[in-house]
Order: structure tokens, then C-alpha cells, then sequence
């Protein structure tokens, strides 16, 4: 046996709603396909239908109420038993960590904040100007750092935390993992790419051979997409900041397209935003269909941190993006050349006109944006280095028993 994991979050992934349940399931996945056994605990311990047969389709144990009365019992009869206990989100992690230590002393702890909190409250807080916004934002803080500091190792999504944590938390054990995607079925092919990449071992040029069908072009394309869901404060800030400042901009300069808004969890602020300019789709299941029917996809993004899933998703599509710096952080983007950046309502108009109506700098945006996510965000990308860093904290627990 490879090891066990005992796997503890705020509920079981639902991947086709949001962004930071596809990233676990996917990380998951690698996991299962490597061959660990993988428990998960939802701490709602509520059976989540077809999310949880999906994660019991890859091979993973689901644990639900009635069996299991509690969290703490789950912890106290299966985290001896455990390599390494995996914990997601600060808020989840704290409230199980000392149980998880005193009941499993050999096992491995890994803390999974998703996102550093504290550094998204704080840049929410900074924008606001609440008091009361900044107070919660320090305690945040204080709770993810003390967990850092007394977990066996932590995992980050973004080159800039993990740079933070190295500076905050010294000599604390921190793996920069990016989140992944896996390969679409179909890559981006007739922007004028033929198959070269330098650096990526051919695996383009494989993948690009290996399929005849070509994702429509810049001329088959319309509009502008923002993708989100909207139960997360960030997303819901950011499209109304962009229909408020920046879209009547983008309007006045010639634009004649639509912004399409896509996402779960609409809320009626998000609503409401719907004009003969805006479409509000909300839940789209099928993003392969949206992605090739818009020319580019937006991020304007005020505060957040980690990596951002819809860029991600767009860059793996072959659509390129335009965001804001918030938005493109830690992820290693070069503003010209995989992405462009706009902080400001002009700026970022600027940059959406120029290039909906540029063919020429589309199609480099479109091949360099998907070769970084190949390179960088892809399945293939980060495996090996994943299972690596359950192998050795797997190791470093049967050492100690």
C-alpha cells in the first residue's frame, strides 16, 4: 500500500460550481490514480449524491451521517490508522488539528488553505476601510500562521504566498503546488500554431497532431466572458467593480459585442446587471461549448488570493484573458505575452478593445497562454511532484512508528 490519507474539508467537492472544488477533486484524483487510499471527510458528514459517487468512481471512501455520528469520531478510530491527514481551509483545519495530533502522533499533518485567507480579507478590508474588516482579517492571520508553524508541511498554489510564508513563517515546510486542470480534449489550433513549443518535450506538438478538430478560430468568436461562482465575495465584487467602471468604457470605444456572465450562485445584485449588453447565463455545464464561443475572457479581480481558476480554465481553452494584477498574481504571467493587465477602469478597457478587434495579438496571447498552462497548470505538470510530497511524508510517518 502506497499509504493512506485521511482527507478532511468543509464539504465534498462539487467541481462543476466552482473553482476550488475542481482544483481538490482533480488533486485528489492524482492521488487515487497514484495509488493511495483516500478517506474523505466532509465536515457537514452529508452524502452529497452524484459528488460524492464521482469521488467513489476514482476510488475514493466517502464517510456520511448516520454511520459516522460526528467528526471527532471519524478522527479518533481513523486518523491512527493514516499516514498522512490532509487538512483543507484554515477555519476547518484548526478545528480539527489538535484532535487529529493526539490521536494519530505518527501521522503526517498537511495543512491545504486553498488560499491564504488572512491575505484575502486583508486586501478586502483595504478596500473597504472596515475597522472591524481589518480585526477579523489580523485573526485570520494568526490562525493560518499558527497552523503553518505547527503542521508538518503546508501546500500553496502561488509562487507570491509561498514567497509570504517564507518571509512570515521561516523554516516552516511550505510546497508551491499550482492547481490543476487536465488537459481539454480539444486544444486551441488555428491561431496559427503547429505543433512547436520549445521546452515542453513535444507534448504539444503530440497533442496537437493526435487531433484533427480544430477549436474555432479568432473570426468564429464573439463577446467576453466572466466565469465565477458567486458564493465567493471576490467574484461578486469584481463584476459589479467591472459593469460600474469599466464596461461602459469598453461600450464607448466601439465594442459590439456582449459580456456574457457565467457561473453558480448568482446572486440578485449579479442579477440584475442583465441589458441588451450584458447577459447573465449563470450555471453553464458544458465550459468547452462556452469557451469556444467567446473571443476573450475578463478577470477583474479587486482583492483575493492563491491562483485563479478562471484564468486557468481560459488559458487551458486557448482564450486569452484580461485581468487585473490582483487577479494574474503568483501565477507567472508576463503582461504582452500570455496575458494582458489592466488595473485601472482605462487600462483595462484599453486592453479588452485592443485586443477583441486584434487578430494578430489574439493568436499570440492564445498559443503562449496555453503553453503556460500545459507547462505550468496541467494535470501532467504538477502529478509527479504531488505524489512526491505524499510519498515523503508518508515515508516520514512509517519511520516514526
Amino acid at each position: 500500500m502506497r499509504g493512506r490519507i485521511l482527507v478532511i474539508d468543509h464539504m465534498t467537492p462539487t467541481p462543476d460550481q466552482d473553482s476550488g472544488s475542481t482544483s481538490t477533486f482533480n488533486f485528489l484524483r492524482i492521488l487515487a490514480r497514484a495509488g493511495f487510499t483516500l478517506t474523505f471527510v466532509p465536515v457537514t458528514l452529508r452524502r452529497e449524491g452524484k459528488y460524492s459517487e464521482a469521488l467513489e468512481a476514482i476510488g475514493i471512501t466517502t464517510l456520511a451521517s448516520p454511520r459516522w455520528r460526528s467528526v471527532d469520531a471519524v478522527i479518533d478510530q481513523l486518523a491512527p490508522q493514516a499516514d498522512v491527514a490532509l487538512l483543507y481551509r484554515a477555519p476547518i483545519a484548526t478545528n480539527v488539528f489538535t484532535r487529529t495530533r493526539n490521536a494519530a502522533p505518527c501521522a503526517k499533518i498537511l495543512f491545504h488553505p486553498v488560499d491564504l485567507h488572512f491575505l484575502r480579507m486583508q486586501r478586502a478590508a483595504d478596500l473597504s476601510g472596515d475597522a472591524a474588516d481589518a480585526e477579523e482579517a489580523r485573526r485570520m492571520r494568526d490562525v493560518e500562521l499558527g497552523l503553518i508553524r505547527h503542521t508538518d508541511a503546508t501546500i500553496v498554489v502561488s509562487e507570491y504566498e509561498k514567497e509570504l510564508l517564507g518571509e512570515l513563517v521561516p523554516g516552516a515546510a511550505v510546497h508551491r503546488i499550482p492547481i490543476v486542470r487536465p488537459i481539454p480534449p480539444a486544444p486551441p489550433s488555428r491561431f496559427g500554431w503547429r505543433g512547436r513549443a520549445s521546452g515542453l518535450p513535444g507534448l504539444l506538438g503530440r497533442v496537437g497532431r493526435a487531433l484533427a478538430a480544430a477549436r474555432p478560430g479568432f473570426e468564429q468568436r464573439r463577446d467576453v466572458v466572466f466565469i465565477g461562482g458567486y458564493g465567493h465575495k471576490p467574484n461578486v465584487d469584481a463584476i459589479l467593480w467591472f459593469c460600474r467602471d469599466v464596461w461602459p468604457l469598453v461600450l464607448r470605444r466601439g465594442y459590439g459585442g456582449k459580456l456574457i456572465v457565467a457561473g453558480s450562485n448568482v446572486p440578485a445584485e449579479v442579477s440584475a446587471l442583465v441589458s441588451n449588453t450584458i447577459e447573465v447565463r449563470g450555471y453553464v455545464a458544458d465550459l468547452a461549448e462556452l469557451f469556444a464561443s467567446c473571443r476573450l475572457s475578463i478577470a477583474p479581480l479587486r482583492y483575493g488570493g492563491g491562483v485563479k481558476g478562471k484564468i486557468v480554465s481560459s488559458l487551458s481553452y486557448g482564450v486569452p484573458v484580461v485581468a487585473t494584477s490582483i487577479a494574474a498574481e503568483g501565477m507567472g504571467l508576463r503582461h504582452g505575452h500570455d496575458v494582458l493587465i489592466g488595473d485601472e477602469p482605462d487600462t483595462m478597457a484599453d486592453a479588452i478593445v485592443r485586443l477583441y478587434g486584434d487578430p494578430a495579438l489574439w493568436r499570440r496571447l492564445s498559443r503562449n497562454g496555453y503553453e503556460t498552462f500545459v507547462r505550468t497548470f496541467s494535470e501532467r505538470a504538477s502529478a509527479k511532484k504531488i505524489v512526491r510530497v505524499f510519498d515523503d511524508l508518508v515515508a516520514a510517518a512509517r519511520a516514526t512508528r
